[in-house]
């Protein structure tokens, strides 16, 4: 008796959860996720606490563009219960809400979860996601054996991205910057800015030169401040901007890299 209950429990959760969930469910596909996610929400304050709902509360604020919301939304869910489907969906979806949130490290964090909790489940799109937010971290030499794995395990056979010259090394803001300061304007050259850095070591030569004359003709005073004032002033700017080429250098590199990363991960799924 006892047994029968149970089983009878068990199949009618589904349409319980289904039932309860329809009218949001339909505010979702009329596009309104602002009601759509209240509704969700509503249930969940009512005491209806399933990971479907949490689920599908966080495909709401997706579609709003609140990633980080999205995020925290489903670490409300109990990734130890419910079906392998479920889990590898909220798995993924944090991983997804994570990176889109510019939260690289806590994407890649639940990227390995999945890998780790649910090892017998491919998903290419989560693989990719991990080798995108290598990427972002600047961790290219293990991004490239993800991704040399990754062609391996889906037979694709596309030229070794991270073999591209432009893609084996980025620049360094650190090195920019402190160049700048000892050589001006070179280290914008460094960032692939020359003509800013020539400019920019022009300028500061000129000024060094002017505080040199000054001082060779008894202008101390206007030497001191106007000559070296302004110096001090553009060596500084010089090397934070060169600092700010360098990191903006580097995020053009990393869009350019990840959009191929994206290219070759879409095959993969089309198989």
């Amino acid at each position: 008796m006892i047994r029968s209950y149970l089983i009878c429990i068990f199949l009618c959760a589904p349409f319980f959860i289904n039932a309860q969930t329809e009218k949001a469910d339909s505010l979702f596909a009329r596009g309104e996720y602002l009601k759509s996610r209240i509704e969700y929400e509503r249930l969940l304050y009512l005491g209806h606490a399933d990971n479907r709902i949490l689920l599908k509360k966080s495909y709401c604020l997706k579609a709003e563009g609140k990633y980080e919301e999205a995020y925290n939304t489903l670490q409300r869910a109990d990734f130890f219960t419910g079906s392998d489907s479920l889990k590898l969906k909220l798995y993924y979806e944090s991983a997804l809400t994570a990176y889109l949130a510019g939260k690289y490290d806590l994407s890649l964090n639940k990227v390995l979860e999945l890998n780790y909790y649910l090892p017998d489940f491919s998903q290419p799109l989560a693989e990719i996601l991990e080798i995108l937010n290598l990427n972002q971290q600047h961790k290219l030499a293990d991004a490239k054996k993800k991704y040399e794995a990754f062609c391996a395990k889906y037979n694709i056979r596309e030229p070794n991205v991270y073999l591209n010259k432009k893609f084996r090394k980025l620049k360094d803001p650190v090195k920019a910057e402190s160049i700048s300061h000892f050589l001006p304007g070179v280290g914008q050259m460094y960032a692939g800015h020359f003509v800013r850095g020539a400019t920019s070591g022009l300028v500061q030569a000129g000024l060094l030169a002017f505080t040199a004359v000054s001082f060779l003709n008894g202008y101390y005073f206007s030497g001191a401040f106007s000559g070296m004032g302004l110096f001090y002033m553009f060596n500084n700017g010089g090397a934070r901007h060169a600092q700010y080429l360098a990191e903006k250098r580097n995020d053009k590199t990393i869009e350019e890299l990840n959009n191929e990363v994206r290219r070759v991960g879409a095959m993969a799924v089309k198989k």
